[in-house]
């Protein structure tokens, strides 16, 4: 009955997937700034734990890391704010996974094969010894050569588990329907308030208090709990607010711009403070483990500045500068860039690791930051040209001119705004 109201209805059976919609513009240029801010804080990781590096060097690094903060959260929130918009329908489960398989998890594949050749042939020199072939496959689940590769594990999970998220989301927008435009918002805005706070309880949980309860648990239990960073649910706050987002975009929009006064505020308290407590817990060296995502003054700095940033694109969109066109250039390869920045960042960091650079660790991280982002962005480029590119970059948006706008958003919802 519900198929035949449909068709005298005149609405198409199809998924609301395939209707055409409007082109979310800003995606492109937060993905940039989350690539940004994930290569800046690998770069500044590699020079703040270095010997020779002096206080002066260590502080600045430490201020210049927290404005890093957001990047993976952001890929995660950009990562929902795109399925949700675009599969806010039916959903073929079967075609869904193979399509993400295809972009993002042979991609990973890949470039895990890469990693492990690199770490352990050309700098261990044990790829010929039959001893360390089987770490390849550890490699696959707790990777340590491209130790930004766990994202993708992270990330695959909310993929896996979409149909219940859309079902859940679903269930809850009906029932909102039933109110007045202005009651519904206010709603929301309450429930993600709420969330908000369920999920700063639980970074309270998992920074002072799971690293104690993995050490009394042991064995297994242990194992869980100190890779508790790779589970979806450690990051479902922002993939929510994803949600949040694409249902109401143009309300978001609004939001986004009017907050950015209070949200600066916030920013910079959460800002200080966090700056404070690494001054604190460090010793000789800069600890940046007290920086962790799972923290609450970190989520603070998280939210505020993905709100800033979400405001500072869309007025980046309307100026349509150079800043602007290089912003989307890096964004539209911000995958491949990602998949390969560690790559770029190993070999730059063969050349500066035996150099004496005591007093100079600051300009030197900021000009390997400048070397990694180009030559990421240049190899992502230059792989997407190559026949097989696609299984190394995951698709770009940019081989199908013809496409519908509903298509190209589509293709907006692969791995290229998840990365971190």
């Amino acid at each position: 009955m519900k198929n035949l109201q449909a068709r005298i209805e005149g609405k198409a059976s199809e998924p609301e997937v395939r209707q055409k919609k409007e082109r979310i513009e800003e995606v492109t240029l937060l993905r940039a700034f989350a690539f940004l801010a994930v290569t800046l804080q690998h770069c500044i990781a590699e020079y703040i734990y270095r010997p020779d590096i002096m206080p002066a060097d260590s502080i600045m690094l430490v201020m210049l890391f927290h404005f890093t903060r957001f990047g993976t959260p952001a890929f995660v929130f950009l990562s929902g704010l795109i399925l949700f918009y675009n599969y806010s329908g039916k959903l073929n489960y079967r075609s869904f996974i193979r399509k993400r398989f295809g972009d993002i998890f042979v991609p990973f594949l890949c470039w895990t094969i890469i990693y492990w050749i690199a770490v352990e042939g050309v700098i261990g020199s044990k790829l010929m010894q039959p001893s360390a072939w089987p770490s390849i496959f550890l490699q696959l689940v707790n990777p340590t050569n491209g130790y930004h590769l766990w994202f993708i594990i992270m990330i695959f999970q909310f993929y896996l588990l979409f149909p219940l998220f859309s079902k859940a989301i679903a269930s809850i927008r009906e029932r909102l329907h039933r109110h007045p435009e202005e009651r519904a918002f206010h709603r929301v805005a309450w429930a993600s308030v709420a969330l908000g706070l369920m999920y700063g309880a639980l970074l309270w949980l998992s920074y002072y208090k799971m690293p104690g309860w993995a050490a009394s648990a042991g064995g297994f239990w242990e194992g869980l709990i100190t890779y508790r960073s790779y589970y979806f649910v450690m990051y479902v706050f922002y993939f929510l607010i994803g949600s949040v987002c694409a249902f109401g975009l143009a309300r978001f929009r609004t939001f986004s711009a009017d907050a950015m006064g209070w949200a600066m505020l916030v920013f910079i308290g959460a800002y200080i403070w966090l700056g404070y407590d690494v001054l604190r817990f460090s010793a000789e060296q800069m600890n940046l483990l007290v920086s962790s995502y799972l923290k609450p003054s970190t989520f603070l700095i998280i939210v505020s500045e993905l709100l800033l940033l979400y405001g500072f694109a869309l007025m980046l969109q309307r100026r349509k500068g150079a800043l602007s066109r290089i912003l989307r250039f890096i964004g539209r390869h911000s995958f491949g860039g990602f998949l390969a920045h560690a790559l770029v960042l190993m070999l730059v960091s063969m050349v500066t690791r035996p150099m004496q650079l005591s007093g100079f660790h600051l300009p030197a991280a900021l000009i390997t930051f400048i070397l990694v982002v180009g030559g990421a962005i240049g190899l992502a480029s230059l792989l997407e040209k190559l026949p097989f590119g696609r299984w190394l970059v995951g698709p770009t948006g940019r081989r199908r001119p013809k496409a519908t706008y509903a298509d190209r958003n589509v293709s907006e919802s692969t791995p290229r705004e998840q990365t971190g």
